[in-house]
């Protein structure tokens, strides 16, 4: 994995300290958010379910986001849109989303998601984000 600065366990949506997600920034700003898959996270016995890969991809744009932007808790109105595509299946390991911005503009942002499981690129995923005009 890419060397990240974590944030703080005590930062974070409910959610994310339910699934164990930890989150941080790549030294290029990227939003990085992982996991460690265990059998918990499995969809039936099996491999992990798809919908970790994508909650991961959600996050980890939310992250890259926010170092764009200022106060980021009162500017990213949710997630308008998000595409995955799946290209191998997860057993264990760390899961690992690492989003890029390809575009921020005053009510959108867009970012290009790697989810990797060890060095494997496993999916991958295009994220936009509505936000609120700034000062308003």
């Amino acid at each position: 994995m890419t060397p990240v600065t974590p944030v703080p366990d005590h930062y974070g949506p409910p959610l994310h300290k339910v699934l164990d997600i930890k989150m941080g920034f790549a030294d290029d700003d990227a939003g990085v958010a992982w996991v460690t898959i265990d059998p918990a996270k499995h969809y039936g016995n099996r491999w992990a379910h798809g919908g970790i890969a994508a909650t991961l991809a959600d996050v980890a744009t939310g992250l890259a986001i926010s170092k764009q932007i200022g106060n980021p808790e009162e500017r990213i109105d949710g997630t308008i849109e998000l595409k995955i595509n799946f290209l191998r299946k997860v057993v264990s390991g760390d899961l690992t989303a690492t989003a890029r911005m390809l575009h921020l503009g005053k009510r959108v942002a867009v970012a290009e998601v790697d989810v990797t499981n060890g060095e494997q690129l496993v999916a991958k995923a295009l994220a936009t984000f509505m936000l609120k005009p700034p000062n308003g």
